[in-house]
C-alpha cells in the first residue's frame, strides 16, 4: 500500500489489479482471464507503464508447492500482457532479492528467483520490458522519490536491473572477482560422495572428477536410476578407476524419497560416511516463455530449488566437506 500511495502522491494515475480470487482454486494463474482484466483496466487509454508487486507473495502455491506464488503469477502476467496487446514497460519489484554490499545478505531466496525470470523476459520480450527493481524494506520519502523517478523514465533508460538503497539507485554489473590467495589444502573428495542427477551429462562429468581426485565411493541418483541411458557404461567406467559405484532411482523433489536415500547411504556405508553432496539434478525447459505453463515452471523449480532445500534440511548438522549446488547461467544473463 505504501508503494501505491507514494506513486499517487507524486502524480501517477494508478489502475490497480489484484490477483483473481485466491490461489487455492487456480484462478490466479488463468492467463486468459488476466488478459481480459488488463484490457478492461486499460479501458483503451494509453498505459505508460506496469508495476508488478506480485513477487512479494512468497507463499508456496497450493497447486505447485515447490514454487513461490509470486513467481508463477509473474510469469502469467508477462504472458497476459502480450495477449492483451499491452507493450507498456513492465517493472517487477522485489525486496531483499539482491545484495548490494557484503554487509547486506540476500533476504529472500524466493524473490531472488524473479531476477532470474526477469532476465529471460528481457531477452524474449524487450518490447514490453522495463526492468527489475529491488526496494528497501522501508520506503521513506527519499526512496519513494527515487522509485517514482525510475518508473517515470527519469533515469538511464539502458539500466534494467536496479536497487534502491540509502546510497541512491544502484545498477547491477558483472565484474571480475578479485583474485585471493588460496589458504589451506585444496578440497580432495573422500569417503562417500552423493551426486544428484548423477547419470546425466553434467552429473557424469562431476562423478568422473570426483573419482579421479580421490572419492572412494560415489552414489549417483536420477529419476530413472540404473535404467537411465548410459548408467551401465558410467558405472563400469568409474568402477574400473577403482571406485565403488551405486546408482539409485530417487526423485529429489520428493522429500520422503530423499530422506530414505540418505538413510540408506548411512546404513550401507558405515565405514565410509557421506562427506560431500553435489546437487546437479535439474529439469530443462526449452519452450519460449509465451508457451510455458505454470506446471512447466514448477517442474524446473522443483528439481533444482526444492531438491536443494530438501537436501539442506535433511542433512541438518551433518558435517560435510562440501555441499555444492549447480545452477544455470541463464539466471544471470537470461536465455531466449
Amino acid at each position: 500500500r505504501r508503494v501505491l500511495d507514494a506513486l499517487a502522491d507524486r502524480g501517477a494515475d494508478i489502475r490497480r489489479l489484484t490477483p483473481a480470487d485466491g490461489p487455492a482454486d487456480g484462478a490466479d494463474l488463468d492467463r486468459d482471464a488476466l488478459a481480459d482484466r488488463i484490457r478492461r483496466a486499460a479501458a483503451e487509454e494509453p498505459v505508460h507503464g506496469v508495476l508488478s508487486l506480485l513477487a512479494l507473495d512468497e507463499r508456496a502455491h497450493p497447486d505447485h508447492p515447490a514454487v513461490p506464488t509470486g513467481l508463477l503469477r509473474t510469469g502469467v502476467l508477462v504472458q497476459a500482457l502480450g495477449d492483451a496487446g499491452l507493450d507498456a514497460p513492465l517493472w517487477c519489484a522485489t525486496t531483499g532479492a539482491v545484495s548490494t554490499a557484503a554487509s547486506e545478505p540476500v533476504g529472500s531466496a524466493a524473490q531472488a528467483q524473479i531476477w532470474g525470470l526477469g532476465r529471460v523476459v528481457a531477452l524474449e520480450h524487450p518490447e514490453r520490458w522495463g526492468g527489475l527493481l529491488d526496494l528497501p524494506a522501508t520506503l521513506d520519502e527519499r526512496a519513494a522519490d527515487r522509485l517514482a523517478g525510475v518508473l517515470g523514465g527519469h533515469g538511464d533508460g539502458h539500466e534494467d536491473q536496479l536497487a534502491i538503497r540509502t546510497a541512491g539507485i544502484l545498477a547491477r554489473r558483472i565484474a571480475h572477482a578479485e583474485s585471493t590467495p588460496a589458504t589451506g589444502a585444496p578440497w580432495r573428495p573422500r569417503g562417500t560422495v552423493l551426486v544428484t542427477g548423477g547419470t546425466g551429462a553434467l552429473g557424469a562429468h562431476v562423478a568422473r572428477w570426483l573419482v579421479d581426485n580421490g572419492a572412494e565411493q560415489v552414489v549417483l541418483t536420477s529419476r530413472r536410476g540404473p535404467d537411465a541411458p548410459g548408467a551401465d557404461q558410467l558405472t563400469a567406467e568409474l568402477t574400473e578407476k577403482g571406485a565403488q559405484v551405486t546408482v539409485v532411482a530417487c526423485d529429489v523433489t520428493d522429500r520422503d524419497a530423499v530422506a530414505g536415500l540418505l538413510t540408506r547411504i548411512r546404513d550401507a556405508h558405515p565405514h565410509h560416511p557421506l562427506t560431500a553432496v553435489v546437487h546437479t539434478a535439474g529439469a530443462g525447459q526449452f519452450a519460449p516463455l509465451a508457451e510455458t505453463t505454470p506446471a512447466d515452471v514448477a517442474d524446473v523449480v522443483a528439481a533444482k530449488v526444492a531438491g536443494a532445500a530438501h537436501l539442506d534440511a535433511l542433512l541438518g548438522d551433518t558435517e560435510l566437506d562440501a555441499f555444492v549446488l549447480f545452477s544455470s547461467i541463464a539466471g544471470v544473463w537470461g536465455s531466449g
